[in-house]
């Protein structure tokens, strides 16, 4: 974990993340692979079917969208990680949990309803099983490793995200100090989230693009100028260009405002990237 504008950036595991999708790989996972060189796949075969997991994991995989069939279950688990206990055996505060995901902009009401609150229940004695497993005790040290030679690789890359995000945090208010940079070699290349925890913000992601940390630690930063604005972006009555039209939902309120801020995200996530940071973001945004 590194302060934003003191520390070099690394690539880590946690623990808990990691334990989801080795489990989710013994599980029939198969996005482990997409958009990976052989090389890659070949570091990760030696994992696959290597060990018996709960039966719990199986129902990460939903129907409900249909490009990434793991949204938004693997994307809630992540999330539960850090409202358990401190030996990972139960929910510290299972009601912060509940709220957390309940208000989260990007997940449809459908997806949120009794059969997911009746299902996460057991996911601590789950993880539990998995975290104490000798076949993920073997695949850690291996990930730990893995890390620590990409981190030396991307240094220079690293850095510069560390400098884009002190300019975000120091220009746009951003209340997180601290950022924590969480891959699994095992979650799908394409696949980022991030999570809001005390005063750092964590962004877990398949593989590191500089791109996406930045994207994903803009969206806190733009979300309440999309909420105090909804009124004037559902009145805009238009569809963003370049947005799937799944960031929509099912078209209602919440739908549309998603697509705005997602659409925004991306074009200042693009000018950043550019050094064409803007200094009055509620300007930039309102245009």
């Amino acid at each position: 974990m590194a302060e934003i504008s003191k520390q070099p950036l690394a690539l880590r595991a946690i623990p808990e993340i990691s334990a989801i999708y080795f489990a989710l790989l013994q599980s029939g996972y198969e996005y482990h692979t997409l958009g990976r060189s052989e090389a890659h796949a070949s570091l990760l075969a030696p994992f696959v079917g290597v060990s018996e997991v709960p039966s719990f994991f199986t129902a990460v995989r939903q129907t409900s969208c249909e490009p990434y069939p793991y949204w938004p279950r693997a994307a809630v688990l992540e999330t539960a990680c850090f409202f358990l206990t401190a030996d990972k055996r139960g929910f510290a505060d299972f009601g912060a949990f509940r709220d957390r995901v309940m208000t989260a902009g990007n997940i449809a009401d459908h997806e949120r309803g009794p059969s997911l609150w009746g299902w996460i229940g057991k996911f601590p004695p789950a993880l539990t099983e998995v975290l104490e497993s000798p076949a993920f005790a073997r695949y850690s040290a291996w990930e730990a490793e893995f890390l620590a030679s990409e981190s030396k690789r991307r240094a220079d890359e690293l850095a510069a995200v560390g400098s884009a995000l002190e300019t975000c945090r120091s220009r746009y208010s951003s209340p997180f100090a601290k950022i924590r940079l969480s891959i699994s070699p095992i979650k799908c290349a394409y696949s980022a989230d991030y999570h809001l925890h005390g005063d750092t913000f964590v962004f877990s992601a398949g593989e590191f693009r500089a791109e996406s940390v930045i994207h994903e630690f803009l969206h806190h930063i733009v979300r309440p100028f999309t909420e105090s604005h909804r009124a004037e972006i559902l009145a805009a009555d238009t569809e963003y260009p370049g947005i799937d039209r799944s960031y929509y939902l099912s078209g209602d309120a919440d739908g549309i405002r998603n697509a705005f801020e997602e659409y925004t995200v991306r074009r200042l996530t693009a000018d950043i990237l550019a050094d064409r940071a803007p200094n009055d973001l509620s300007a930039y945004l309102t245009q």
